[in-house]
């Protein structure tokens, strides 16, 4: 008898492509724009309304581009969770750094 070993075993369970938690963040917020918001927005522009915020609720749950492993929506949380005071310096120009530094090392060394 021959036991098959599944290759992924922290699968999470889809419908449609999403997961259930992406699902239900979707089918709320559909919820709210569709029958409680819809009243405050004009008729001329119920159109267009839909549109961008069915739009919006998709890019929502779509993977993030910067954080592979995140989606959209956890992108934006993060963002407003972390702390504005902290500053961290970025070294933009790594490469030419470590060029110029590494150089006037190896000449310090020699001059020694």
């Amino acid at each position: 008898m021959r036991y098959e070993i599944p290759k992924e075993i922290k699968a999470k369970p889809k419908i449609v492509g999403l997961e259930m938690k992406e699902l239900v963040i979707l089918l709320i917020s559909f919820f709210l724009v569709f029958t409680m918001l819809k009243d405050m927005v004009h008729g001329v522009f119920m159109i267009p309304y839909f549109v961008v915020v069915g739009s919006t609720l998709f890019w929502i749950v779509m993977p993030s581009r910067n954080n592979p492993r995140l989606k959209n929506y956890m992108s934006i949380y993060l963002y407003f969770k972390q702390d504005k005071q902290t500053y961290h310096a970025m070294d933009t120009q790594k490469i030419m750094n470590e060029y110029m530094f590494g150089e006037n090392e190896e000449r310090e060394g020699d001059e020694r």
